[in-house]
């Protein structure tokens, strides 16, 4: 591979973790959302954040 090809795929890549940024904030904050409005119930939202927050964290590792 060339040094063109590298850094396209690198551009690529900053592209997805962008994106996967906006989804993670985006769920998170819908969560809280429907916390408040008592759509999501307690047991539920803590769960569901912490997997959302520690997938992120762990695929953001990787990268």
């Amino acid at each position: 591979m060339n040094e063109k090809m590298i850094d396209m795929i690198k551009l690529e890549l900053l592209k997805l973790l962008k994106i996967k940024s906006i989804i993670t904030i985006s769920m998170i904050f819908a969560l809280i959302l429907g916390w408040f409005n008592n759509k999501i119930a307690s047991e539920q939202f803590v769960p569901l954040v912490a997997t959302i927050i520690t997938f992120y964290f762990a695929k953001s590792e990787k990268i």
